[in-house]
């Protein structure tokens, strides 16, 4: 078993690779002008695309461990054994604190993952694509603080921005949940982060 991390499982939201497909229509590095990762190609992002499904799917089953610190984070076990260390890493990468594939479905463009999501969309199939939110992560005490005394206005505006995203599945188990931190957030508490 791999043992994958998730930071902050309630914050995350799932849409069709599809749907997602407009947020890097071409590839980054033709985009960028330049070669990111020159080992990109060597990379098996069917197998990757694969493991970041089983993630997404204990996400949608809230099959997930709190970590023992209690930092938000929390840990799933996937079957990955047959990828590389590389490619173990960039599920890692896809589900972590400092990296994760994100952006809200409301506000373009991507914050981080573009490359990982060109290399694997056309793997989902039918499996719906995890990406983290990224106003809600500011929910919390410290930034609360910063962003001022009306700093749960700019999350009930969140909430209408998502509300206008028609593509976005209200009925998906961790859209559920992403919705539910936010709403929670407007009227001025501070979400769990799982």
């Amino acid at each position: 078993m791999t043992y994958i991390y998730i930071s902050e499982p309630s914050f995350w939201w799932r849409a069709e690779a599809a749907q997602l497909r407009q947020f890097v229509p071409i590839d980054p590095d033709v985009d960028d002008g330049r070669r990111r990762w020159p080992d990109r190609d060597e990379q098996r992002w069917n197998l990757v695309a694969q493991a970041v499904t089983q993630v997404s799917q204990a996400l949608a089953a809230g099959q997930w461990e709190p970590d023992e610190d209690n930092s938000g984070h929390s840990l799933v076990r996937i079957d990955a054994e047959e990828l590389s260390n590389t490619e173990k890493n960039i599920v890692r990468k896809w589900f972590s604190v400092d990296e994760p594939v994100g952006m809200d479905p409301w506000f373009e463009p991507l914050q981080n993952g573009r490359h990982r999501l060109w290399s694997t969309l056309d793997f989902f199939g039918s499996e719906p694509v995890p990406i983290k939110g990224d106003a809600i992560g500011y929910a919390n005490p410290a930034d609360a603080e910063v962003l001022g005394a009306n700093w749960q206005h700019l999350f009930a505006k969140n909430v209408e921005e998502l509300e206008a995203v028609t593509w976005f599945d209200a009925t998906d188990p961790v859209n559920v949940r992403f919705e539910n931190a936010l709403r929670t957030a407007a009227r001025g508490e501070h979400p769990a982060p799982f």
